[in-house]
């Protein structure tokens, strides 16, 4: 017996499919290679901002103070990366999107009957 398309098993009753979450699961973010540079923006903005934190310890507070702007620069970057590739997959998302069309195991019943 073959079945052709996604095989599927039908509900017994009109239940939700509570299987399958409609939000992504949890570390999708970073499996997603597009937010990649966003997240090396972010580790490096951290980088530097320990980095600014022991040259302020260490007395040479203007190298703090430009090293924390370009730290803050790096971040503010990383994280605008980061939100911009959600937004453009969401919008991709919601182009491609098509209306639910019943599954092939639903009788289609126009209204009215």
């Amino acid at each position: 017996m073959t079945a052709e398309g996604s095989w599927e098993i039908p509900p017994l009753d009109d239940a939700p499919d509570i299987a399958r979450a409609p939000e992504s699961p949890p570390g999708h973010a970073l499996a997603d290679a597009r937010n990649w540079a966003g997240f090396v923006l972010l580790f490096i903005g951290g980088v530097v901002t320990v980095a600014a934190a022991a040259i302020g310890v260490a007395g040479y507070q203007g190298a703090a103070v430009v090293g924390a702007s370009i730290a803050i620069v790096i971040v503010l970057g990383g994280t605008a990366l980061i939100v911009l590739e959600r937004r453009k997959a969401r919008s991709r998302q919601s182009r491609t999107a098509e209306p639910e069309a019943p599954a092939s195991w639903q009788a289609v019943v126009p209204p009215g009957v």
